[in-house]
């Protein structure tokens, strides 16, 4: 294994990170790379050695552990094992004196890019060995501005300068991180109010504390914009009981009586939005959603990722530099895999039931959620959870399928013209979690196997159900109507405990999930 680790940083040094040859070794390898416990090693001490001469290989170790969050997301065994490894990997490097605290810094900014929690190891001890680490800097203020101007600079904006903050802090203990983004609450930086925005959505309870009074300093001063002032309601909806949602309901109250509550931002143009794509949901409960617009002449693209029990996963804005750029990257949503054009009323339908199982699940949307919401104009959004019955009434308002027939349902059921074109926005479903392959690997018979994994999908109706529906909301809003109306049929069906071997949907699932299992059917 230590030979493909090799191999494969090989290839990235001679190729670059976005070359095609690094692409299909990184896609050969990647699995092997993650289970095995020495490539781990070989890979981290390589990352410590030439983190200077060879910043890639950093960044190799990055796309490693993006692989094994999505692994822990997605019940995968190989996401553990790396990140156990890969810890094992660091604190040897580290008790032998082989981590200077600025790499230590940069790994955590690593696990901080993936969604990652930081190891214990790699926090820096204001007290202890890195006392010398200078959290705060001379002149502060003049290096921030520096910093932001080489942001926009490169076509980006505060989420941007947000994201290199976040990750440079990411090594920090809580409370000196708090502590860091309260002092910069209080410098004039053209960014900083957005990116108190973005860490009271993203960051731990004492930041959200210490952002919270930043911005109301910031209200006391006279010095909060109204834009930030009208986001801190929406925000707050998303977030648990504590002291900082208190304090942003203070914050409100203070900025009623002084008259701030009901001011809006009139010189700011609204957004014109031209498109809106999205793809159906794979077998994990992932979908992507494209939002084209202009917003004071500018194109954007909003890119959303929802996944199933995440809520709102990623999002972020990218404003094209030029009319290339927009064509380019309007071209790149339109041809994504299975997306199709929907309407306004779907998207919004589908983002707020988002918000709701995100919350639920103690996932408040991605920060960059915010950028999406001001550019597509969707600040009127609020978390709406919607149950099955509420889904299917959109689908089928004139309750054609829900009266229907026994003899009526099932032929909507098994209308093969309809399921053969539904098949490339459901080829990608199957059960793929710790129980299904225990299941796989720990039968002989494969129709001891079929019959158990049947049973395990008896318990997964709500989901599935809930899979088809949204896919049909989906379909319908794209006039795919047949195809809509045969998902809503099979989610109503799974609702009223048909048996599942009646639902041909359900037995391409199981076949698909054997199939991706390894199991030989013939």
């Amino acid at each position: 294994m230590v030979k493909i680790a090799e191999a494969c940083l090989n290839v990235l040094y001679q190729h670059g990170l976005s070359s095609a040859q690094f692409q299909f070794w990184f896609e050969r390898a990647k699995h092997d790379l993650l289970a095995d416990g020495m490539a781990s090693d070989a890979i981290v001490a390589e990352v410590v050695q030439s983190m200077d001469n060879h910043p890639d290989a950093a960044t190799l170790f990055g796309l490693l552990l993006d692989e094994a969050r999505m692994g822990i997301e997605n019940d995968s065994p190989y996401g553990k094992a790396f990140l156990e490894n890969a810890g094992k990997a660091i604190r040897a490097r580290i008790a032998a004196d082989a981590f200077e605290p600025l790499h230590r810094l940069k790994i955590a900014g690593l696990y901080r890019r993936a969604g990652l929690p930081v190891p214990d190891i790699l926090m820096l001890d204001p007290e202890g060995e890195s006392a010398t680490v200078e959290v705060a800097m001379p002149d502060l203020d003049g290096v921030l501005a520096v910093l932001a101007a080489e942001v926009e600079a490169e076509g980006g904006g505060p989420y941007e300068f947000f994201s290199g903050l976040d990750e440079m802090t990411a090594g920090m203990p809580e409370d000196v991180k708090a502590g860091f983004i309260q002092h910069l609450m209080s410098l004039n930086n053209p960014f900083l109010e957005r990116c108190a925005l973005y860490w009271l959505v993203s960051g731990a309870a004492v930041t959200r504390e210490a952002v919270a009074a930043g911005l109301r300093e910031r209200l006391m001063r006279g010095e909060l914009a109204p834009e930030t002032l009208s986001y801190l309601p929406i925000i707050r909806g998303w977030l648990p009981a504590s002291a900082a949602r208190t304090a942003i309901d203070d914050i409100s109250k203070l900025a009623r009586r002084q008259g701030l509550a009901d001011v809006s931002n009139q010189n700011r143009g609204k957004p014109i939005v031209s498109d809106i794509m999205a793809t159906t949901a794979d077998g994990v409960g992932a979908q992507g959603i494209t939002i084209v617009g202009k917003l004071q002449d500018r194109t954007f693209v909003a890119m959303i990722l929802l996944k199933a029990g995440y809520g709102v996963k990623d999002a972020f804005v990218i404003r094209s530099r030029s009319k290339r750029e927009a064509a380019s990257i309007i071209s790149y949503s339109r041809q994504e895999a299975n997306s199709v054009k929907i309407d306004r009323m779907a998207v919004e339908l589908l983002l707020e039931a988002a918000l709701a199982d995100g919350i639920e699940n103690g996932h408040p949307p991605a920060p960059g959620f915010i950028d999406v919401m001001e550019a597509c104009g969707l600040s009127q959004l609020r978390p709406q959870e919607r149950d099955l019955q509420a889904l299917l009434e959109h689908v089928d308002p004139q309750k054609e399928f829900q009266n229907a027939t026994a003899a009526q349902l099932d032929r909507m059921l098994r209308n093969e013209s309809v399921l053969d074109a539904l098949v490339p926005f459901t080829d990608s479903w199957f059960a793929d979690t710790g129980e299904t392959r225990g299941i796989i690997q720990g039968s002989r018979s494969v129709r001891t196997i079929e019959k158990r994994i049947w049973a395990f999908l008896e318990g997964r109706r709500d989901i599935w159900a809930r899979r088809f529906l949204q896919t049909a909301i989906i379909l319908k809003s794209a006039k795919k109507e047949r195809m809509s109306k045969a998902l809503a049929a099979a989610a109503f069906a799974l609702m009223h405990k048909q048996p599942l071997q009646d639902i041909p949907l359900m037995e391409d699932i199981v076949m698909t999930t054997l199939d991706a299992g390894g199991v030989s059917l013939w």
